[in-house]
This record gives structure tokens, C-alpha cells and sequence, in this order.
């Protein structure tokens, strides 16, 4: 029986399958082990909302190489599981103990004693279950090894599929619009807290699943930034940035956006403008072929010319997905080449004497131009709102 609500058509998962046993193949794995809640949600299509603050229950998905995906959850959420996903070989934990010998027992009625079983053990992976459960499932399975799934994972991952980068477009263009419309309604005398609570509010309006990240910041930065919203009151002669990312089918975006409190000073508008040519300029690399030093190599020469630096954090972007920043990074140290599917936020920003200022869409890789996904994008000049 086919799933009533699923986020995506059953052929969808069976090229990500598939795609995840040839990665599988060429690193030896007899069968992916996946437990953090991301992942969890990505290979198994269930979204869950205990999944991410529960820390006591097991949530776990397992690929073999050449039979069906197995997953791990609880009894209230098998309904959930069946009106979602296309998996039939459901497993449950009713208790609130004894999940690794559970999880051992699972194991090796799938053939997998002695298997080689990729676990999220690497790069940017964390897994979602405690380090002495881990270890106890390990122990349980002396005949099996585990072994690093990051690179499985991250290659699976970063190639987006048409419908992937639809559920992105359409959560940058509810975050855009959002942002757009908030710099018209808020003015100096505001605090923080106040404008994001419009912003919040206006994000989930315009149909909004999830917030992944909303920060709000005025006034000068040269001692750093504060992303979250405070009471601080926005002035005359300030920037005032959002940086958002929500959540639509559980593909998110990463937007931001500044804007001047009351008409620009001339060095402000100057700066700006600079910026936003700094940042087509890197959005135009986001090309097959292309990799990620091209792009720092843009930055450089342009921050160069003046004498400037980023703010230090180590890229200037990064890919966006099932999460909002995700592999890979925009940065030198990456030896990856832009390929079509890839989705990235590319976004070189400065903190200074004139605010946190940064403009950042989102964009996808295709077999020529990038593909713009925000509407509307951030302009060339910039926004004021009023003072």
C-alpha cells in the first residue's frame, strides 16, 4: 500500500538508493548505519518532530547493500512512518531501555554480524546515539567492523535532485519575500526583539515549516556581531540584517539581507555597492567545472584592492540542503568541482564600522548559468527603511 503524504514520489527514493549502494560498493560497506536525525529524515523520509528533542528514544535507519531498508522507531510514530515513507520493514522499541542490545539483535537477524557496516563516524557527522551505546553495539557485534560512512553520506547528499531544489527555491522565495516586506514595516525605535517577532510572524504566513536560523543585528560590529534578536533599540544612521533560514518539506535556505536606517551615508552606500559586486561575481563561478578555490580566488583579488578581509570564519558560503549550511564548504582547503544538482549560499560579509552587512541567495548548479532560487534577489543598492 502506497503512502498517502509523502514529501516525495516513491522512484525518488529508489535513485537515492541506489546512488547510496554504488558509493557503498566502492568503499566495501555491506550496509549504512544512520542515526543522527538529518540523516535519519534524508534516506528514510520520515520527518519527525520527537526525533530532534527526544535523546532517550532510538531513531534509526539501515540500508544492506542488496536487500530492503530497515527502520528503527517507536510505536507512536509507525502511523507517521506509513503515511510518509515508501519503507515496509518497520521495527519498534516500546521501552525506554535496553535499545543497543535491540539495535544488536536487529542487526544480526539482517545477516550483518559479521558485516562491514558504515556508521556516521567522520566529517561532519555525529551520531544520534550516545558514545556507550555505541560502544555496546560494537561490543555486541565483535564479528562486524564499522567503519567511517562520511564519505557515502556527504557524495549522496550534495547532488540534489530536481525536486530537492524545488522544495529549496521554495523556501528561499518565502524567506525573501519575508525579509523584503519586514525592511518596509520596521523603523528606528524598534528593538530587535520586536522586529523579529514580525519577521517570525510574516515567515510562517508565507507558509514557513520550520525555523532553522533567524538573527536580526544592528548597529556597528567591530567587536563582532550578535546574530540573536536583543532589546536593543535600532537607530537612525544604523544597518539593520536578517539572516534567515526556514524549512519547506524539510529543504531549507540560508537568506540575508542588510538595510540602512534612514538614507546611507555615502560611504555606506559605496560599501555596499562594492559588496554586492564582490558577490555576483562569486555567484557567477557557481559552475560545473568550477570548484571552490576559483571562487575564494574572486574574493581575494577583490578584498585585496581595498585592503580588506572577510569576517575570519574560514569560507565565504556553503552548501544548502536538507540542512541549512551542509557540505560543502566555500573554501580553498575543499578539493570538490561544482556539478549540477549542488545547491549553495554564497555569501563574503564584513563586520565593521557600518554594521554587519551581507546579501546572501541561493543558488543551484546546472549545466551552464546558476540557477537563481531566490525571489526577489538581494538588490545592488541598498534597501533603506524608515528612520
Amino acid at each position: 500500500m502506497s503512502p498517502e503524504y509523502p514529501d516525495f514520489p516513491e522512484a525518488e527514493f529508489e535513485t537515492r538508493y541506489a546512488r547510496t549502494r554504488a558509493l557503498m560498493a566502492e568503499h566495501g560497506m555491506d550496509a549504512l548505519f544512520i542515526t543522527e536525525k538529518l540523516n535519519y529524515g534524508y534516506f528514510s523520509g520520515h520527518r519527525s518532530c520527537q526525533n530532534p528533542i527526544d535523546k532517550i528514544r532510538s531513531y534509526m535507519f539501515i540500508l544492506p547493500k542488496d536487500d530492503e531498508p530497515v527502520l528503527i522507531t517507536m510505536p507512536f510514530e509507525v502511523m507517521q512512518v506509513e503515511q510518509t515513507t515508501y519503507i515496509k520493514n518497520i521495527k519498534t522499541i516500546g521501552g525506554l531501555t535496553g535499545h543497543p542490545q535491540f539495535i544488536i539483535d536487529t542487526l544480526k537477524s539482517m545477516g550483518l554480524g559479521k558485516a562491514r557496516i558504515g556508521a556516521e563516524l567522520g566529517r561532519e557527522q555525529y551520531l544520534g546515539t550516545n558514545f556507550v551505546a555505541m560502544n555496546e553495539i560494537m561490543a555486541g557485534l565483535p564479528g562486524a567492523e564499522f567503519v567511517d560512512a562520511a564519505p557515502v553520506i556527504l557524495q549522496v547528499r550534495v547532488i540534489k535532485s530536481p525536486r530537492e531544489i524545488e522544495y529549496c527555491r521554495r523556501a528561499a522565495r518565502i524567506t525573501a519575500q519575508s525579509e523584503k516586506e519586514i525592511f518596509r514595516e520596521v523603523h528606528a525605535g524598534m528593538t530587535e526583539n520586536q522586529i523579529a517577532v514580525k519577521l517570525r510572524t510574516r515567515l510562517f504566513e508565507k507558509g514557513a515549516e520550520d525555523l532553522t536560523l533567524l538573527c536580526v543585528v544592528s548597529g556597528p560590529s567591530t567587536g563582532g556581531i550578535c546574530l540573536l534578536p536583543t532589546d536593543r533599540v535600532v537607530k537612525k544612521g544604523e544597518t539593520l540584517g536578517f539572516d534567515c533560514g526556514v524549512t519547506y518539506r524539510g529543504y531549507c535556505c540560508d537568506m540575508a539581507r542588510t538595510a540602512s536606517v534612514g538614507e546611507p551615508s555615502d560611504e555606506l552606500r559605496e560599501f555596499y555597492a562594492w559588496m554586492m559586486r564582490l558577490r555576483h561575481d562569486c555567484n557567477m563561478m557557481l559552475r560545473p567545472g568550477k570548484s571552490p578555490r576559483d571562487l575564494v580566488e574572486v574574493v581575494d583579488r577583490y578584498l585585496d584592492e581595498r585592503g580588506l578581509k572577510t569576517m575570519g570564519v574560514g569560507r565565504v558560503g556553503h552548501g544548502v540542503g536538507f540542512e541549512t549550511t551542509e557540505y560543502p564548504s566555500l573554501a580553498a582547503f575543499e578539493d570538490i568541482t561544482f556539478q549540477k544538482g549542488m545547491v549553495f549560499a554564497c555569501n563574503p560579509n564584513f563586520a565593521n564600522h557600518l554594521g554587519f552587512l551581507n546579501a546572501e541567495d541561493n543558488w543551484a548548479v546546472t549545466d551552464d548559468q546558476p540557477d537563481l532560487l531566490t525571489d526577489p534577489i538581494a538588490p545592488m543598492e541598498i534597501p533603506v527603511i524608515e528612520a
